[in-house]
């Protein structure tokens, strides 16, 4: 019998293990073909000095010290950086909030909420060339007109091109176009609680905002938190969708690390001015993995209880 209990836990342990590999397999996988496979090239870059007229790679480390001094001394650089953090604080404490409000708005399903919630997710359906177009002709052209016509106020320049509001306004697209795929998350999160619990929770008096914060937002969090988790890891490759509205030619002030690491490799003109950018790319996403790191860590320790 001690025999057979013990061929028994032993298959059992068998099964789980491979249960266990099996379910791992598929998402390592993704991992080495989507981020090693298609980085790998561009990390070995980091560390080659290439010379196209006599087609020869050497393996160095200037690279990473030339991108160091570069990220760390050069003011443009430092700007850009600033940048890219900017933008994504801005995102974070303007965006997250809005985008849990008005997915609590749909949740409770008031006035026109399924028209409010297609509004907010068709940006990320239409093509993002179409929704800058738009809103570009509507904030240079079309808003220049209807504050002219209706209200006498002659607008000298638009919103977009207007270097005193250039930056709000585009500000203003990225947060209102990043609502679709969080809302779209946190309002099925939110329809997914156990409508007992929150019967239960109205009959305790947690109503309105109450029942925002004591009730839907801790069964919330999971999803929260994995939205700040990605945005923390796209920080320095976020562009801002600048490209979209300004092509190469996007003001020195407005642009992000993502979009200056986009346009130099744009207008690379040889494998020879890749190395450093790839070094600076790989240098930032150390930066960027420590970061996403220790805010998940931070995370989960702050994680509420969904009882």
């Amino acid at each position: 019998n001690w025999l057979f209990i013990k061929n028994m836990k032993k298959k059992i342990l068998t099964r789980d293990l491979i249960f266990y590999i099996l379910m791992l397999a598929y998402p390592v996988i993704q991992f080495c073909i989507f981020y090693i496979g298609v980085n790998f090239k561009s990390i070995l870059f980091s560390f080659q000095r290439i010379d196209v007229f006599n087609n020869t790679r050497t393996f160095t480390f200037d690279n990473i010290r030339d991108s160091f001094n570069l990220l760390t001394l050069d003011k443009t650089m430092i700007e850009t950086e600033k940048m890219s953090l900017r933008v994504y604080f801005i995102s974070l404490i303007t965006g997250v909030p809005l985008g849990l409000l008005f997915s609590f708005y749909i949740f409770k399903k008031r006035f026109v909420s399924n028209a409010f919630r297609v509004l907010l997710f068709l940006p990320s359906i239409v093509s993002s060339i179409i929704m800058v177009t738009i809103f570009r002709f509507f904030t240079n052209e079309a808003l220049l007109e209807i504050m002219k016509k209706f209200f006498g106020r002659v607008i000298e320049e638009g919103l977009v091109s207007n270097p005193k509001t250039s930056f709000r306004t585009v500000m203003f697209y990225n947060i209102f176009v990043s609502f679709g795929t969080s809302v779209l998350m946190y309002s099925n999160r939110m329809s997914a609680i156990d409508t007992e619990m929150v019967e239960a929770a109205h009959l305790d008096g947690a109503v309105g905002f109450k029942e925002f914060w004591y009730i839907i937002l801790p069964h919330t969090f999971s999803t929260l938190s994995t939205f700040l988790i990605v945005g923390i890891a796209g920080i320095f490759s976020n562009q801002f969708n600048l490209f979209s509205f300004f092509g190469k030619e996007a003001p020195d002030k407005l642009r992000t690390f993502g979009y200056y690491l986009y346009v130099q490799t744009a207008n690379a003109k040889s494998e020879a001015d890749y190395p450093i950018l790839s070094s600076l790319g790989f240098l930032l996403s150390i930066v960027a993995i420590a970061l996403t790191f220790t805010v998940r860590w931070l995370l989960n320790k702050i994680e509420p209880s969904e009882e």
